[in-house]
């Protein structure tokens, strides 16, 4: 019988470090492989479970919560695959030119841009071809079942009648006369003179809107110096106590502000009251219609997708 060999203390030493990056590497594959949970009998594992986080840069989010996101794309993956929804490539190619478009990208910028994030433009449309369908299948099977009826809109004005509160306005009309930077006192006067003038004449019975557009030399002289209605707050506060003290029909004297001198006239008060409801009509349809999108969403999910599925999770 040969003797063994006694080993070498180096030949130990190397021996005794592949024990253990074997028996660490072991270990590793173990929790990597480990299974999270399953789907219809197919496996999630843990190492698929933070490539997915990763890729959304959602590290820090806890495990349950992004297990319960990746449990849901894969269901809304197999719907998607059940169903035959597939998104075509123009569908693709214009809702990427789009957001070319939106960010002022051309072709080699957007594909530098995609570079930084890691992602090729193949693995990008791959991405958007995922999010396309996925919108097909809400359309599908949810929007399409949610609408929201007038009685719905009626009660929904009526309950928040305070946010459409509106304040007390004033529509006025505004004659401008501009003040030259650096004038001095005689060509201050001057101009006041002709502002002055102006108001006689409007007072004498000439219309205000002709008159402002002959000698306005400020915004909506064309319109006949109509400004439109302001609220207390909205106006140079010289002018806006000037256009609150003024009665419908009636013309200030003139107001010296910073650059120049106006005249106003009040043409009408609006008292403080509330939108009228067709005027937010629109608006409360689409809060309504989305709030109900989302809760019917969130059923279908919690509910009706997973009752079609077997979900397993691991604890």
């Amino acid at each position: 019988m040969i003797p063994s060999r006694a080993m070498s203390p180096r030949g130990g030493r190397v021996a005794a470090l592949l024990l253990s990056l074997l028996v660490a590497g072991a270990g590793w594959a173990e929790i990597v492989d480990r299974i999270v949970a399953t789907i219809d009998g197919e496996p999630i594992t843990a190492f698929e479970l933070r490539r997915y986080g990763e890729e959304r840069g959602a590290e820090r989010v806890q495990e349950r919560t992004l297990l319960d996101a990746l449990v849901t794309d894969k269901l809304l993956e197999k719907e998607i695959a059940t169903l035959g929804i597939a998104a075509r490539d123009e569908e693709i190619g214009r809702y990427i030119d789009e957001i070319k478009a939106r960010n002022g990208m051309d072709d080699e910028r957007f594909r530098d841009a995609l570079a930084s994030q890691g992602l090729t433009m193949a693995a990008y449309r791959a991405r958007v071809k995922a999010e396309i369908e996925k919108s097909q299948l809400v359309n599908r099977e949810i929007r399409q079942r949610v609408n929201v009826s007038p009685q719905e809109i009626e009660r929904y004005y009526q309950t928040h009648l305070p946010d459409y509160a509106t304040s007390a306005r004033v529509r006025v009309r505004d004659i401008f006369f501009s003040v030259p930077a650096g004038a001095d006192d005689v060509e201050v006067a001057h101009i006041r003179a002709k502002a002055e003038e102006v108001r006689q004449l409007a007072r004498d019975g000439r219309d205000f809107a002709a008159l402002a557009r002959q000698f306005s030399e400020g915004p909506g002289a064309d319109k006949g110096g109509d400004l439109g209605s302001f609220a207390r707050g909205e106006m140079e506060s010289a002018l806006e106590d000037a256009a609150f003290r003024l009665k419908p029909g009636e013309v200030s004297e003139p107001i010296q502000t910073a650059a120049g001198f106006h005249l106003l006239r009040a043409e009408e008060d609006i008292a403080a009251g509330h939108k009228p409801l067709d005027e937010v009509r629109d608006a409360i349809r689409d809060t309504l219609y989305n709030e109900a999108l989302e809760s019917r969403f969130q059923q279908w999910l919690s509910r009706d997708l997973r009752e079609r599925h077997h979900v397993e999770v691991m604890e």
